[in-house]
């Protein structure tokens, strides 16, 4: 879009006769012709004369100008569509299978049997017999033995020495004091009625002071002469007897009943086991198992193919040419007259 607004524009300068290269601003501040040049092209579009005491203008329009424009316009339009589809179709078929049904038969067997017999045999035992027999034996014993023994210690004795002390101890005195109190009492006071009648009492409080004695403790300080008994100890050597026990290891002996075990034969009647093995037949139940075919019904789904046709909306997009009307900027280069108390020209497209 900028392409074709910039071709538009330089189309319009070209038929107003006008540069290209004047109208798109090389001249900035104005194109002004030399008095040197003369007749010469100062490359604002003019030329064939003097130039001098001319200055040029820049003028911009807005023209309508029309150009094409071309969108993409939405159309929807029905189309009928083939579709496949699987269709589930069910019927019944009939198979055969293989099955294995256990079978229960009498069978002979043989087997053998161990037969247990009992004989009585004749053997030898050894026991051992407990006897009692009266046996000495020897110990010893720690025997205790008491002495005296002196010894010699030391021992403390209490001394008992009067000595006098300095004692300070605090006595209460007791000094009388008169305190006044405030106190209520009550009293009745006839009420008299309208005539002046006396038709009760009533009681009312009054306050009296009440002198009385009240005793304070004052303490006193004072000190006096104590005699105490002080008790210290003193060591003394004192010699006892004091009776030491002792012990010695003495042997003696014991006669005691001792149990020993003495070893005997004897014969003794056992009975004695004796397997022997028998073979004997016996029946026993066998399962075996047995196949034979037998018939079922099964439901077996198969898949059919069929087509459909249905018609579905198509969206589809659509170029339309539209004509669109713009204003478009179209800058003209005017000659205006310079003014007279400008002193020298300035030189043609010197400055940007």
């Amino acid at each position: 879009m900028k392409k074709a607004v910039g071709s538009l524009a330089v189309a319009a300068i070209l038929a107003l006769g006008v540069s290209p290269a004047w109208a798109f601003g090389h001249h900035k501040r104005g194109c002004e012709a030399p008095c040197d040049y003369g007749a010469a092209d100062c490359g604002c579009g003019y030329s064939g004369d003097s130039g001098c005491g001319y200055t040029t203008q820049y003028h911009t329009e807005y023209q309508q100008v029309k150009r094409t424009v071309y969108r993409c316009v939405p159309v929807t339009t029905p189309q009928e569509v083939t579709e496949v589809v699987m269709v589930p179709v069910t019927h019944e078929e009939t198979r055969q299978q293989t099955v294995c049904v256990p079978v229960t038969k009498q069978v002979v067997m043989e087997r053998a049997v161990c037969h247990v017999e009992y004989r009585n045999v004749e053997r030898e035992v050894t026991e051992l017999v407990q006897q009692t027999q009266e046996v000495t034996r020897k110990y010893n014993v720690c025997v205790p033995e008491t002495h005296m023994v002196k010894q010699t210690y030391t021992v403390s004795v209490p001394v008992v020495t009067p000595e006098v002390r300095n004692e300070t101890f605090t006595t209460y005195q007791s000094v009388p004091e008169v305190v006044t109190h405030q106190v209520t009492c009550c009293h009745r006071v006839p009420v008299y009625d309208c005539c002046g009648c006396v038709c009760g009492c009533q009681n009312v409080q009054e306050v009296q002071n009440v002198s009385c004695t009240v005793y304070h403790c004052v303490p006193q300080t004072q000190t006096r002469q104590v005699t105490v008994n002080v008790c210290h100890y003193t060591t003394r050597q004192e010699t006892c007897e004091v009776p030491v026990c002792t012990s010695r290891v003495e042997e003696r002996s014991e006669k005691v009943l001792q149990c020993v075990c003495v070893p005997q034969t004897r014969k003794v009647t056992v009975q004695v086991c004796v397997p022997t093995t028998v073979m004997e037949k016996y029946t026993a139940q066998v399962c075996s198992m047995e196949t034979h075919q037998e018939s079922y019904k099964v439901q077996v789904c198969e898949y059919k193919r069929e087509e459909h046709k249905h018609t579905i909306q198509v969206t589809s997009y659509k170029t339309v040419a539209e004509e669109v009307t713009e204003n478009v900027p179209v800058t003209t280069c005017v000659r205006v007259p310079c003014a007279p108390a400008a002193p020298v020209c300035a030189p043609c497209c010197g400055s940007y």
